[in-house]
């Protein structure tokens, strides 16, 4: 993934890389703490339009700082 982080400390996904390839953004539809069905410390949700079709995407907290989907 790579992000963005503003002056204000908010995160914001630019790209999501995956095999080797490099797929943008378009736009985020909303952000939201929310709890995924997988254990993390507390995920940020994000609905977001990628290579044209709705995908949710997590950021966790510090100290994993990961990003991932469930499918």
């Amino acid at each position: 993934m790579i992000e963005l982080c503003d002056e204000n400390g908010e995160i914001t996904p630019l790209y999501v890389v995956k095999d080797g390839k490099r797929f943008a953004v378009e736009r985020v539809i909303s952000r939201s703490k929310n709890t995924p069905p997988v254990e993390c410390v507390s995920p940020t949700r994000y609905d977001c339009m990628v290579d044209g079709r709705k995908k949710i995407i997590y950021r966790d907290a510090f100290p994993s700082l990961k990003w991932f989907s469930v499918r």
